[in-house]
């Protein structure tokens, strides 16, 4: 059974997926729709929404890929458990 924080956990990262299934998607129709404004206006929607998903995954449980390190003073992608060592529990 999976507790609270970890059903946030997996419901932020849920958001991050979903957001960023949409903005791919949105990419390739535009790779053959080049001039489609509303394919380009779905794809800044979706780029924004992404962003905000990565940003409320990465305040509450750090950054989901190293680039996304700011920490400036320490190395804290490491700092988290690994998934396989029960960081998705």
């Amino acid at each position: 059974m999976m507790n609270v924080a970890s059903d946030q956990r997996q419901n932020l990262l849920m958001e991050v997926t979903k957001a960023g299934f949409a903005l791919d998607d949105a990419q390739l129709f535009l790779d053959t729709h080049p001039c489609d404004s509303g394919a380009l206006a779905y794809f800044k929607q979706m780029s924004e929404a992404y962003k905000e998903a990565v940003k409320n995954y990465s305040d509450q449980y750090g950054p989901l890929t190293a680039a996304l390190n700011s920490d400036t003073s320490y190395w804290s992608w490491i700092s988290d458990p690994w998934p396989w060592e029960g960081g998705m529990k």
